[in-house]
């Protein structure tokens, strides 16, 4: 039988013992994981981490939000790019071998994160000091929990909680694949929400944004909060990330989240880039093969009188369409929010933006409409984005209008950062806010709110069931 082997490599660096003077992007590859060389002091222990982390810029998983924005109703794919094929009208093969790519990476970061952490449960690693050994393990929680919360969402029925269709939940390290069937997606979310919370009471605060430290979990278990409909805890956590006292903060300009990238005060947790190096960056660059889709192009358009036009300055627009789109702002990859040329050895490179505090703003907005809050607290977090743009204020009129208010807000906000646009369409058709099929004619069936499951995972694990409708 053929196995999907395991990456048998794990990348570590050569640095100083601490988070903030290790350098992250000082990586090379040793020989193959086994329990005598892997994690065996402090050193040995940050070096591992630190290849958790270098997972996140593998080539194929770092371009992954084009496709999101083409599954979705942010854009378009109009060029040649890996897997890209039948995306823009969701009708994507198992046998895709980009998908294949990206879903064995996420297992490569759980299985990575996985032995960080029994190693340091375990003792293995000598020498290391309690409240070390607690922040590394927080980490490595953090870490596995991206992971599979963006596994469940790309490959599991994340929107139905009763579903048996989640994803295969590993907690072990393991060499080779093992024949294992899919958990139940509450269970998926338990595993999730039980090492968020983990991370929050034991990560590291005041760290770079590349690494996952207490506010990070914070954030992303707020998104995975209203993610699983449990919208009184996503407020309360959104809140707390946004009255933090570690100097995150909204940038005061759009255009400087993406010239300022990980270094952002607004930017929770991004992958370390940086051009002047080997590591480069997530090869975000071929988002100049694509283009906006007609309804971010209407949403935007209504922001503003006037017909839009995007010569110059470009004008009739909402700010943030024009920063990214306008002939003088779009920049060499014709996308703003990527300005960096990946071919050239200067400069910090083009980043993914996994958490970022508008986010939580508008996480906020909409956990309060649903936990039926006060609906002046969601009204004023929604308007704190549109002021920074330069939009007009929203004024309530219905619940249901605020949150269609709060999801256009997100697309204008987020559009091709990282699929939140394409997830909340298919949040809002499972809460009947809105008709999928209507806003995307291409989706036939909620079977296509889902990718397929690989079919080289399938032919490695025999017990892993295929997602209905493929």
């Amino acid at each position: 039988m053929k196995k999907i082997k395991h990456i048998k490599f794990i990348y570590l660096c050569i640095c100083s013992l601490s988070i903030a003077s290790c350098s992250i992007d000082e990586v090379k590859p040793i020989n193959q994981l086994t329990d005598e060389n892997v994690i065996r002091d402090k050193e040995s222990a940050q070096n591992a981490l630190n290849g958790v982390y270098k997972q996140w810029r593998e080539y194929n998983t770092g371009f992954l939000p084009i496709h999101l924005a083409a599954e979705g109703n942010e854009g378009f794919i109009t060029g040649a790019i890996s897997g890209s094929t039948g995306m823009n009208l969701n009708q994507v093969d198992p046998d895709n071998d980009y998908l294949s790519s990206v879903y064995n990476n996420y297992y490569a970061i759980i299985n990575q994160a996985n032995i960080v952490i029994e190693k340091l449960e375990n003792g293995s690693a000598v020498g290391i000091d309690e409240p070390s050994k607690l922040q590394m393990i927080a980490q490595s929680k953090f870490n596995r929990a991206l992971a599979y919360f963006n596994l469940l969402r790309n490959f599991g029925q994340f929107y139905d909680l009763s579903s048996n269709y989640g994803v295969v939940v590993r907690t072990k390290f393991s060499r080779d694949v093992e024949a294992q069937k899919r958990n139940t997606v509450q269970e998926t979310y338990n595993l999730i929400i039980q090492d968020l919370e983990y991370a929050i009471t034991n990560g590291p605060k005041n760290v770079k944004h590349y690494y996952g430290g207490s506010l990070a979990a914070k954030a992303l278990l707020a998104k995975v909060k209203l993610t699983s409909k449990d919208y009184t805890g996503a407020a309360t956590l959104a809140l707390e990330v946004i009255n933090n006292t570690e100097n995150y903060g909204l940038e005061t300009t759009y255009a400087a989240i993406f010239t300022n990238t990980y270094n952002s005060k607004e930017v929770i947790f991004a992958p370390y880039t940086n051009l002047n190096t080997t590591e480069k960056d997530v090869s975000m660059n071929q988002i100049n093969r694509t283009t906006y889709s007609t309804i971010l192009d209407k949403v935007a358009d209504a922001q503003v009188a006037g017909a839009g036009n995007l010569t110059g300055n470009g004008s009739g627009y909402d700010s943030r369409f024009l920063f990214a789109y306008s002939a003088n702002t779009k920049g060499t990859n014709k996308q703003g929010k990527y300005p960096f040329n990946s071919s050239e050895n200067t400069g910090v490179g083009n980043t993914n933006y996994y958490l970022r505090m508008a986010e939580m703003y508008l996480i906020y907005a909409e956990a309060i409409v649903r936990s039926n809050g006060d609906s002046s607290l969601a009204l004023t977090k929604l308007n704190n984005i549109r002021a920074r743009s330069g939009a007009t204020a929203k004024v309530f009129t219905t619940k249901e209008q605020l949150l269609k208010d709060i999801r256009e807000e997100k697309l204008l906000e987020l559009f091709f950062e990282n699929g939140e646009c394409w997830y909340d369409l298919i949040r809002y058709h499972a809460l009947g806010d809105v008709s999928a099929f209507t806003e995307k004619p291409s989706l036939k069936s909620v079977n296509q709110f889902i990718l397929p499951i690989p079919l080289k995972a399938m032919i490695g694990n025999k017990l892993l069931e295929k997602n209905p409708g493929y």
